[in-house]
């Protein structure tokens, strides 16, 4: 079995208010696609990029990683973004394609390699990421048959008071057989009340659909606007301070310290409040980094002192180094 990842970035995010494309807004110092482009990457796939509005900012930063794009122009639905990336899914030699939204930033590599567990002995020609929600409203909800196979996904404008009551929604995560998905992408009609092609309704094409619940909740939010921007970092930044916690750092607040998810940390280091660590940052044991300090791009040594809002760009800083408060290096 073999797998490529198609990352829909076209999405214009007229509520972010902003001229820059949805996708490049950022979380602790990476923009929002770098997400699951990284877990594609993570899962030794090639990928192919969907991008459209703000096409000029997002396809340089997708090609300088290596990923072929497909321009979506103008943007008519999720399975509109398949058919503009129909010739570079023709192309691959991948059986099948996993499908991620560039706005995820959220979404767990476990969650898609559980929804991969599931879907390889199936025989199923798609699978569904979904997940459970307490308020599942403005969310695609999940209909599943007797037997547990998803048989549709209603869109909240679609459906109807009683389909209104699941609590199991769509994340639009997906993984699909790939000729099948060519096949059926061309196939779709924009017979609903938004007037788009949903790649939601290839779910009643296809011969078996198989589900997979994400471990969280919050895996499931997309960025539509500034303020689940600012929740989703604060989610993003709460994992990876906890992470390091459980591998042995000691972050004395870890509601303001802000930590980069390529950024490593030596165990008994201590991290204290307004601490930035960002972009590919090494920080090595026994080091303490005082308040306000700034570490990007950089390598601290062992048994280091960072006086508070010291500045360390693009540098390395040897062993049992004391880098005096204010300091820039």
């Amino acid at each position: 079995m073999s797998i490529s990842t198609l990352i829909l970035a076209a999405g214009k995010g007229t509520r972010m208010k902003s001229d820059k494309s949805k996708v490049m807004h950022e979380i602790l110092g990476y923009p929002l696609v770098w997400y699951p482009v990284s877990i594609g990457f993570s899962l030794g796939t090639d990928i192919i990029g969907v991008i459209g509005h703000g096409s000029v900012q997002v396809g340089p930063y997708l090609s300088s990683m290596g990923i072929k794009t497909a321009v979506q122009d103008p943007p008519l639905g999720t399975g509109h973004a398949v058919l503009s990336a129909r010739e570079l899914l023709e192309k691959t030699h991948a059986d099948d394609i996993i499908i991620i939204p560039g706005d995820m930033p959220l979404i767990r590599k476990e969650s898609i390699e559980r929804l991969i567990e599931i879907y390889k002995p199936s025989g199923a020609q798609m699978g569904v990421l979904t997940a459970r929600l307490p308020i599942p409203a403005g969310y695609g909800r999940i209909i599943r048959d007797s037997s547990g196979y998803v048989t549709a996904i209603v869109e909240e404008i679609d459906a109807t008071a009683e389909i209104k009551t699941i609590d199991e929604v769509n994340t639009s995560i997906y993984i699909v057989n790939r000729k099948f998905l060519i096949e059926a992408a061309g196939r779709l009609n924009n017979n609903n009340a938004k007037g788009e092609y949903y790649l939601t309704d290839i779910v009643k094409m296809a011969k078996g659909v198989v589900g997979a619940e994400t471990r969280e909740a919050d895996e499931a939010n997309g960025i539509n606007s500034r303020d689940q921007l600012a929740y989703a970092a604060s989610v993003m930044q709460e994992r990876i301070n906890l992470k390091h916690m459980a591998e042995g750092v000691s972050i004395k607040a870890p509601g303001c310290t802000w930590i980069g998810p390529e950024a490593t940390i030596g165990r008994d280091s201590e991290i204290w409040p307004g601490v930035h660590i960002m972009g590919k940052s090494h920080v090595g044991k026994n080091t303490v980094i005082m308040p306000g300090a700034w570490v990007k791009d950089s390598a601290v040594g062992i048994n280091c002192t960072i006086g508070h809002s010291a500045v360390i760009e693009g540098t390395t800083v040897a062993d049992g180094s004391i880098i005096e408060p204010f300091r820039r290096v």
